[in-house]
């Protein structure tokens, strides 16, 4: 972890006052030509195909696997889909979503940048035998008259998977009701503790992730039945509440645990640029919104003193931003040299659409960065999540309106694609 820098908050520049929805968006086609395989040269193995494996989705958030090779699909804000097979040869999209998920999508009065619904979902460790899954979404509560706006709640539940639908929904923790709530993620740690990520707010009150009143723009800590472990760092703090692990979050919309440290780490959307990785410490302050590497989206000068005093530094940041969201760290042998890295979902760089890619990362044992490499850039997806599955390829989800769900796997000398995208 980088040292904590001294600066004055006079010469910390907050990026707060133009939203990305402000700024004119640009990009390039992302049509894929079809569904591969796409063969890419790349570093540290010899080369690698991606190959759609399931489409006719809508903008996909999440994945994850099943024991057996299944994985569930987040449809983010709609429905959960069931994919059977991921893993083999011939994968089959059930056609009929979960029953049993959280949806809104059809309320009056929804504004166009109100997210509510699902977000995320993780399978207990212990899923073949309990079919327990944990999920969050967006519950509305409310409607806000001076803003005209409906309010919502973040939720974290736990579910039981049966057939084609979840049943016994049991809701953990819940947020302050709140306009224009976002994204979040949730994933399951050693010794049974559930680690739930909840952005900060993008209007209002955005100081409100400096503040331990309230979940938005923070990491939470609590047991897989929603009680709150009594060596959390901020249980007995008065006015605290208990379940927070970290604070001062912006968006963080990636979690996963290095395999050799046991440390958990989250990607971090920063305004425009300053995108950040970032090791979880218990009680620490990741700056948001006083503390940033990024400026307005407008554009702005870069700030003097982006790591104010009692603050975290982060791992690493990217500037140009490059939109992190789901992380996995390797640890399959299907890639030999790949063990230990880094996959991160890049929906875009440097505010450009139809720049995604996945971005591997090279740590050494310290979790300080040794090289990064670029993959898939010349698909132009919006990449959302990547995980390894358990047949030890990786597989990756996009966010687009026509989304996909692409593997990725190494390529024999036998079996070359005709169908290459790279320049």
């Amino acid at each position: 972890m980088g040292a904590i820098l001294a600066g004055s908050l006079a010469s910390v520049i907050v990026p707060v006052s133009v939203s990305a929805s402000d700024v004119p968006e640009v990009g390039v086609p992302n049509d894929l030509p079809g569904p591969g395989p796409y063969v890419f040269v790349t570093a540290e193995q010899p080369e690698i195909a991606a190959t759609v494996i399931a489409g006719e989705l809508s903008n996909l958030y999440a994945l994850a696997f099943l024991p057996g090779g299944d994985a569930l699909l987040v449809e983010r804000g709609k429905r959960v889909r069931l994919l059977r097979g991921a893993t083999g040869a011939t994968p089959v999209l059930e056609e009929q979503a979960l029953s049993g998920v959280p949806e809104y999508g059809d309320m009056p009065g929804i504004d166009p940048f109100d997210v509510l619904g699902v977000q995320d979902i993780e399978p207990d460790p212990d899923f073949a035998s309990n079919g327990i899954v944990y999920l969050t979404y967006n519950r509305p509560v409310g409607f806000d008259e001076e803003r005209s706006r409906i309010t919502a709640s973040y939720v974290l539940a736990k579910a039981r998977l049966s057939g084609l639908g979840l049943t016994d929904l049991t809701e953990l923790v819940v947020s302050e009701p709140e306009v224009a709530i976002g994204g979040s993620r949730v994933i399951v740690g050693p010794g049974g503790m559930l680690f739930a990520a909840f952005g900060g707010l993008s209007e209002g009150d955005i100081q409100s992730a400096q503040q331990l009143s309230n979940i938005y723009g923070k990491v939470l800590r609590v047991r897989t039945d929603g009680s709150i472990p009594d060596d959390n760092p901020f249980v007995g703090k008065e006015g605290a509440r208990a379940e927070i692990w970290t604070y001062g979050h912006r968006d963080p919309l990636g979690l996963s645990f290095d395999p050799r440290s046991g440390r958990l780490v989250a990607s971090e959307h920063g305004p425009q640029g300053g995108d950040e990785l970032n090791e979880l410490l218990p009680g620490r302050n990741y700056g948001w919104p006083t503390s940033t590497y990024g400026t307005e989206y407008a554009g702005s000068p870069l700030p003097a003193h982006p790591i104010l005093p009692d603050t975290q530094a982060p791992l690493q940041i990217w500037s140009p931003g490059i939109a992190p969201n789901g992380i996995a760290f390797y640890t399959g042998a299907a890639f030999p040299g790949w063990e230990n890295n880094l996959f991160v979902a890049s929906a875009r760089r440097g505010q450009i659409n139809g720049t995604g890619a996945l971005i591997r990362v090279v740590f050494n044992d310290q979790l300080q960065e040794m090289r990064q490499e670029i993959l898939l850039d010349a698909l132009h997806q919006r990449f959302k999540d990547v995980q390894q599955g358990p047949d030890g390829l990786l597989y990756a989800v996009t966010d687009e309106a026509e989304a996909h769900v692409i593997r990725i796997a190494p390529v024999s000398a036998s079996a070359q694609a005709a169908d290459n995208p790279e320049e």
